[in-house]
């Protein structure tokens, strides 16, 4: 899920890895951006608890935003690894997806990046924060020769006109650049790639219930060395001496 004024430079924002020093922070983070509960569990949002969990599963996916000035945290990026076929879409809720926020659904030996959840603290935002979280997890990407990254894009502009607009022409209307969405517009910017519209992707009234699942693909992925062993050689067992 990626949801995206000027209290401090560009420069004393550095992008780092998440660290359990942080997590307090990090939940703080939700409820600011999000304007609920992160303790409340039907809220949805990530708490302290969840982030530590985050961080035993897969580390290297985790990243934070500080502004070093006051060492707050006013950003972060959650990932996970996950097996992905780009031509069968997503149609899960991002919920489920997640494994209810545990990451109980990532795997060790996934292929390809899902971007869990991507925010930037509201007196922060439009100072390009985002787009470096996003490079922090595509860095991760290429380091691990992953073969790209999806994620889902709330549509939360969707709200203003969903009444008399179809799902399906109004992404499409983003996709051409005929309309801005807050969201889709600002990942299709960076790169990603719109593949499926995602129905019941989050009990949300601004994207109403919509989201879009996008796709990057990693330019510098080398396939896996395949070694050809021929079904019909012979075994051959060598003598032992000694």
């Amino acid at each position: 899920m990626f949801s995206q004024e000027e209290p401090a430079s560009k420069s004393a924002i550095q992008i780092l890895p998440s660290s359990e020093r942080y997590v307090e922070q990090m939940e703080a983070l939700m409820a600011a951006v999000y304007n609920l509960d992160p303790q409340d569990e039907s809220a949805g949002l990530f708490n302290a608890a969840h982030f530590r969990r985050h961080l035993a599963i897969f580390p290297e996916g985790q990243f934070i935003a500080v502004d070093m000035m006051t060492d707050k945290v006013v950003g972060l990026t959650v990932s996970m690894r996950i097996h992905f076929n780009p031509h069968e879409p997503m149609l899960d809720s991002w919920w489920n997806l997640i494994g209810q926020g545990w990451l109980t659904t990532h795997k060790p030996t996934g292929e390809w990046l899902y971007g869990v959840e991507s925010a930037v603290h509201p007196d922060y935002q439009g100072k390009g924060i985002g787009k470096q979280l996003t490079n922090a997890r595509l860095e991760t990407m290429r380091s691990l020769n992953l073969r790209g990254m999806v994620a889902g894009s709330a549509i939360i502009s969707y709200h203003k006109v969903a009444d008399t607009v179809p799902v399906e022409d109004y992404v499409a209307d983003v996709i051409a650049g005929r309309r801005f969405d807050h969201n889709l517009s600002k990942q299709i910017k960076m790169g990603f790639k719109p593949t499926h519209i995602i129905p019941h992707y989050l009990e949300d009234y601004d994207c109403a219930g919509y989201g879009v699942e996008m796709v990057i693909e990693n330019g510098a992925y080398v396939p896996p060395v395949q070694m050809d062993w021929p079904a019909n050689r012979p075994l051959i067992i060598q003598p032992s001496f000694g």
